[in-house]
């Protein structure tokens, strides 16, 4: 997830001018987003730069690497397309909230500079750009609450989704969009909220794949659904940098068969546990003591980059199948909704895992987003269709490439 994306669509082509303009006023207000990251001779770090990025045109092939000639050495770009703005990020400048964040800012301005009519500062995405940036927003939070006590890292490897590999550097993108209403209505009939109910889908998909897979061993490891939490919920942070943990969702396709509600039962008991603050707090603040270690902070960077790399093998990707993460539902205040005609959220590719979901419900409508680096859309195809077997009509969208 190094690489992800917000976009929404509105009711009337973009005037790029514009959209440029707003850009300007938007990181006058949020500089942080305008940082660089780099290379010292101990640690990597974030440095203010001058100037803002040009919006570029937007492409089929989202979520792209950032490259100094592509990008400059900005860890965001804003894209446009007919009636759509998004902004891709790097995943070490912002979370989802600071994102949304950036991007709903960045449409308000846009619109008052379009219909000359100023959208109001709207919590918690939409700041008023007249006002001064605050120091808070930029807090690096998880030293700020992190605690003595810290979880062991270690923990059972997850069963690995693989596939036929796609055309590199291309991102095959598929999006299931719903009712809202319809969604909710179908998750209640199962005692589930929509964020368990969707998990649970999910991870009903891949226990099947699972349990068809021939690989010698692999099946007998557990299906894990990582999901991120927002740590703004367990603390009174107002930062818009990173401040998200995460949770891993455990199956094991060979204890047995599941059905939906005793996948349903699972998570809830799973996310429960999980998200205790007490937990959640430990699992964070085992990484804030391995930044802070007085045994690797004089390590000259090159040597400290492995001793990272084998940690994140040691405690990465390797522990969850795939990913879903759901930023909710969007409230948009008077002034921006009737403009909004859609919202997507979109993951980039993950290290070695090649699966990652994204949802995002906003005016009624819900959107889910598949992003994959392999060519087989069994995952997607599977929880498409049990969402219509459900009840759940849904409209599916894709950018696959025919005959590739």
């Amino acid at each position: 997830m190094a690489v992800y994306r917000l976009s929404v669509t509105l009711d009337e082509p973009v005037d790029e001018t514009l959209l440029n303009q707003a850009l300007k006023t938007t990181v006058k207000r949020l500089p942080y987003f305008a940082y660089r990251l780099r290379r010292g001779l101990f640690w990597f770090y974030l440095e203010q730069q001058e100037g803002v990025p040009r919006v570029q045109p937007d492409a089929v092939n989202p979520c792209l690497p950032f490259s100094p000639g592509r990008d400059g050495h900005f860890m965001f770009r804003v894209r446009v397309h007919d009636c759509r703005v998004a902004v891709e990020i790097f995943h070490v400048l912002a979370d989802g909230t600071g994102t949304m964040t950036f991007l709903l800012t960045l449409i308000a301005e846009y619109l008052r500079l379009k219909n000359g009519n100023r959208i109001p500062a709207f919590a918690p995405y939409i700041l008023d750009c007249r006002d001064k940036p605050k120091p808070s927003e930029w807090e690096d939070s998880f030293p700020v609450y992190a605690r003595d006590a810290a979880r062991p890292r270690g923990e059972e490897a997850a069963y690995p989704l693989r596939g036929t590999p796609a055309e590199r550097d291309y991102l095959q993108v598929t999006i299931g969009m719903m009712d809202s209403g319809r969604l909710a209505a179908a998750a209640k009939t199962r005692g589930a909220t929509i964020n368990t109910y969707l998990a649970a889908l999910i991870l009903q998909a891949l226990v099947g794949i699972a349990k068809e897979d021939k690989r010698k061993g692999l099946a007998k490891r557990p299906v894990k659904l990582s999901m991120p939490v927002n740590l703004r919920k367990y603390y009174k942070s107002s930062t818009l940098r990173n401040f998200s943990s995460y949770i891993n969702v455990p199956v094991y396709a060979d204890y047995g068969d599941y059905s939906l509600d005793d996948i349903i039962t699972l998570v809830k008991h799973s996310m429960g546990y999980e998200t205790a603050e007490q937990l959640i707090n430990a699992r964070f603040s085992s990484n804030v003591h391995a930044e802070q270690s007085k045994a690797i902070r004089p390590v000259p960077l090159v040597v400290k980059s492995l001793i990272l790399r084998m940690m994140y093998a040691l405690t990465g990707e390797r522990y969850f199948t795939s990913v879903l993460s759901n930023m909710g539902r969007i409230d948009l205040p008077e002034g921006m909704r009737g403009h909004v005609k859609r919202f997507d959220f979109i993951i980039g590719a993950g290290r070695s895992n090649p699966l990652s979901i994204g949802c995002v419900s906003v005016n009624g409508q819900t959107y889910l987003s598949f992003s994959r680096t392999i060519k087989e859309p069994e995952v997607e195809r599977r929880v498409l269709s049990a969402l219509i077997r459900e009840g759940v009509p849904v409209v599916v969208e894709s950018n696959r490439r025919i005959n590739r």
